[in-house]
């Protein structure tokens, strides 16, 4: 059981360093090019990285139950994903 917490908490430290690069690339291109593409798919990664994030301190650091966790980072996913495919198909310039 150890190991595989250690293997979460090591997935979620690389959401969190790789969310965050995407999210950096995304408003960066967006202040440059000021494509509102580029700005829904920020917004869309940082629903996706923080609902990770969210999840592992909750369940770690607050013993916050599993099924509430996990629904969570479901829902928070599911908002960014959304929200990507919004910036990849809904958006017109």
């Amino acid at each position: 059981m150890a190991i595989a917490l250690d293997i979460l908490q090591v997935a979620q430290i690389l959401i969190l360093i790789f969310g965050g690069i995407v999210i950096y690339y995304a408003s960066r291109s967006y202040s440059r090019h000021k494509s509102r593409a580029m700005l829904y798919l920020a917004i869309g990664f940082a629903f996706v990285t923080i609902g990770a994030v969210a999840a592992g301190i909750l369940f770690e650091l607050l013993s916050v139950g599993l099924e509430t966790v996990e629904a969570i980072q479901a829902v928070s996913q599911a908002i960014g994903f959304f929200i990507i495919v919004f910036s990849l198909v809904g958006t017109k310039e």
